[in-house]
């Protein structure tokens, strides 16, 4: 978006502004009737707690066009948030925390050391798919919906994709570390005893003595996500895909009452 668009948008925005709250304008924007229309949003606190919303174009706004708008741009903005917020925490986590130990030889005959390391793998694995798929929705985001401005129905189902693929690799993440703690523990103190742990960086070695701590914590992220499983990973994609779709008409109806312009 241009300094001049987002400057005119701003200045209609700010007429249902109130003093306290913060401003901005998202930089895409979706086409009703051959007219495109922007998402203004206000925020307060620290956190930048987004409280109200509205829709403008550069012209005149036909209110039931500028309503038909919310939807979509606010779920594609909401959604796309949610990526980035919890993806780059977890994407933070370097793929080398699991491959550097890995590297290490296990010549052992004990059951939950190679339990917990086929789990260790497994969530090296998970690690790597999680931070390909974030590092190509950002390329995606950056180079593909910032460049052309315009969102398309198709951006929303690609960014619905993405989220249930994120969680259901969290889920995953998640449900390994609880259900075979006691075995990545095993696996861990066995490295400790190993010539090769001390090539490991400090980070690595706090890495590998905190990941099987704050496993209630853990097991509320994973009742929080509420996956609902199945044996079929493509079954499985689609239950959960369907309940959040409906979950997000629930939430853009909610939000309809936060719509200060237009009315």
């Amino acid at each position: 978006m241009d300094k001049k668009t987002s400057k005119q948008l701003l200045k209609k925005g700010k007429n249902f502004k109130k003093w306290s709250e913060g401003i901005f304008v998202n930089p895409f924007y979706c086409v009703v009737n051959e007219t495109p229309y922007y998402l203004i949003g206000y925020t307060k606190g620290k956190n930048n707690e987004s409280v109200a919303s509205a829709f403008f174009t550069l012209g005149e706004e036909v209110k039931e066009d500028a309503l038909a708008a919310h939807p979509p741009l606010a779920l594609f903005s909401d959604l796309s948030a949610n990526i980035f917020n919890f993806g780059s925490v977890r994407a933070a986590v370097s793929p080398l925390y699991y491959t550097k130990p890995l590297s290490i030889p296990v010549n052992t005959a004990n059951p939950e050391v190679n339990t917990g390391l086929n789990a260790f793998a497994k969530l090296s694995k998970l690690q790597v798919e999680f931070n390909d798929m974030f590092r190509k929705y950002m390329d995606y985001y950056d180079n593909d919906v910032l460049v052309r401005g315009q969102i398309t129905e198709e951006d929303i189902k690609k960014t619905e994709a993405t989220v249930i693929q994120m969680n259901l690799i969290q889920n995953e993440v998640g449900t390994t570390i609880v259900n075979q703690n006691q075995d990545i523990e095993v696996y861990v103190k066995y490295l400790k005893e190993q010539p090769g742990w001390q090539s490991l960086d400090h980070d690595t070695k706090t890495f590998l003595q905190e990941i099987t701590k704050n496993r209630s914590k853990i097991r509320k992220d994973v009742a929080d996500l509420n996956i609902i499983p199945d044996p079929d990973p493509e079954e499985m994609f689609r239950i959960n895909y369907d309940k959040m779709i409906q979950k997000n008409k629930r939430a853009m109806e909610s939000q309809k009452k936060n719509i200060r312009y237009p009315k």
